[in-house]
């Protein structure tokens, strides 16, 4: 700052916040495993990177003043899991991350969760091959004479 606007120091003060936040404050990548499109009741896992070391993750999902936070027990590290173990209508939509590195930086690009179609057969139960004409194999339920 110089020393002609030494007078007002809130504008000095002003410049040295934005050179701060703008200072290594890199966007943070996101993805999710095993991809976005999940059947009801699988997990789900939301991953966050960072370009370095990071202190603190936030995931931020919108429409909600919903977040999970991850802190870091050692600043090597450049990815933050967040496992939802069951995907549901609550689960899907869009997520963003952050991370603290000193300063926050910029939100991520967005991640949309979706929920597919399907349903996920619970834990156990098994499941009976469709019929399907492409493969010439028929389902035929009958019944054994005793």
């Amino acid at each position: 700052c110089s020393s002609h606007w030494a007078s007002l120091p809130g504008l000095c003060l002003g410049q040295v916040i934005h050179a701060q936040e703008g200072e290594g404050s890199s966007i943070p990548s996101i993805s999710a495993e095993p991809g976005s499109v999940i059947p009801r009741g699988r997990p789900v896992t939301i991953v966050c990177r960072a370009p370095a070391g990071f202190e603190d993750f936030l995931l931020e999902k919108e429409g909600r003043s919903q977040f999970w936070d991850k802190r870091n027990s050692s600043l090597s590290e450049r990815e933050a899991r967040f496992l939802f173990p069951s995907m549901s209508e609550d689960t899907a939509g869009r997520y963003y991350c952050r991370y603290l590195k000193s300063t926050w930086s910029e939100l991520s690009e967005d991640l949309r969760l979706v929920l597919s179609g399907e349903d996920s057969p619970p834990t156990g139960q098994v499941t009976w091959p469709r019929d399907n004409p492409d493969q010439g194999w028929k389902g035929h339920w009958g019944s054994f004479g005793m």
